[in-house]
């Protein structure tokens, strides 16, 4: 098994394969015009080492990887799509086409919500038979909270020991729905009876724009910018609610990560989020890019204590059902060998076929 990336390998995490004892490719490609060479380059490497599976993800990788695999005639090809709407809603068609450019240069491909396979199927009119719905697992040994004392510990950190504590852990991008969270907080703040502190867990290219976007609101006293945090569950175990405002969703893992904790959440109904929140039941699902639905909803949990503990803890039996890592692995395990067997079986007919026009 290798593990490649299309970008350098960042240090950390080749050392962390390695110690896994998963060897590591890097096709070194520093920006976009390296590209080519570096599709040559994985192209080579598929040949030499006769790989028989490739997997690949996110959009650019699999744009690059899967065309190296073509060029190598790697038998099998499969990808994972782990957004559905987002850059069609911004009409990139050009994104669009060259997704539906991956989805034939690949023997299967799983989407990680059953939103993202209809949105293949019916938007981008890829086959049904090549679009298997797998979602995503989550490690539960690796989203544990760190002990006993974790919520203390963080309330403490950012002086909310006597404070109600919202979180949200996203990539800084407008499609997680920041804006309209940082356009709720002075609505929120005014109709709850406790004061409100904010934590944004996560990097990304609108770091600065955010923070500009929370002063303009009037509320940089409130909200702290975390940046990347190894203990994203000791931070959901203090937060009294996860928030994910997102308007565009394929799946939304750090939903799942809270319900597993404990944590109850507000969401967008959006993507695949509908598939892990029960409304009403572990969180509360809003419209999409509606900040007094937001508002509403969060400000309606903090003042119904009752409620809000009712909510506390009853999706976590679901999340170890429904999305258990081994099962992602055991499914897309099963996924390599029915295409491997399709495929063998398709070059066996076309052998047979080439021989009796001999």
């Amino acid at each position: 098994m290798y593990f490649a990336t299309l970008n350098p390998i960042a240090p950390w995490l080749r050392e962390y394969m390695l110690s896994q004892g998963v060897e590591c490719f890097s096709c070194d490609s520093t920006s976009r015009s390296q590209y080519p060479l570096g599709m040559m380059r994985l192209s080579r490497f598929l040949r030499r080492q006769q790989i028989d599976i490739l997997h690949t993800h996110l959009f650019e990788p699999s744009v690059i990887g899967l065309s190296a695999g073509l060029l190598a005639r790697t038998p099998v090809r499969v990808m994972t799509r782990h957004y559905s709407d987002y850059h069609t809603r911004i009409n990139k068609n050009w994104h669009v086409r060259l997704d539906q450019l991956c989805t034939r240069l690949s023997n299967a491909v799983i989407a990680v919500s059953q939103h993202t396979a209809e949105h293949m199927i019916e938007k981008e009119f890829a086959p049904d038979s090549k679009v298997r719905a797998i979602v995503n697992g989550i490690d539960f040994d690796r989203a544990k909270v760190s002990g006993n004392d974790a919520k203390s510990r963080i309330r403490r950190e950012f002086n909310a020991e006597e404070s109600y504590l919202l979180l949200i852990v996203a990539r800084l991008h407008p499609e997680k729905g920041h804006t309209y969270l940082f356009k709720a907080l002075s609505d929120i703040r005014r109709r709850v009876n406790k004061p409100v502190r904010l934590l944004v867990a996560g990097t990304g290219p609108f770091d600065s724009d955010y923070r500009q976007q929370v002063e303009a609101n009037g509320c940089e006293d409130i909200v702290s910018f975390l940046g990347f945090r190894k203990d994203s569950a000791d931070l959901m175990a203090a937060a009294d609610l996860v928030v994910l405002p997102s308007v565009a969703e394929a799946f939304g893992l750090a939903l799942t990560e809270a319900l597993y904790i404990g944590t109850p959440v507000v969401a967008t109904r959006v993507g695949g989020i509908p598939e892990i929140v029960d409304d009403g039941v572990d969180g509360v699902l809003v419209p999409p890019g509606d900040s007094a639905a937001l508002a509403d909803a969060i400000a309606d949990l903090l003042n119904d204590p009752a409620r809000l503990k009712k909510m506390m803890g009853a999706g976590r039996d679901k999340v170890l059902s429904r999305f258990r890592f081994d099962n992602m692995v055991r499914a897309y395990e099963e996924l390599y060998l029915e295409v491997a067997r399709e495929t063998r079986e398709g070059a066996d007919a076309r052998s047979l076929g080439n021989h009796s026009h001999v």
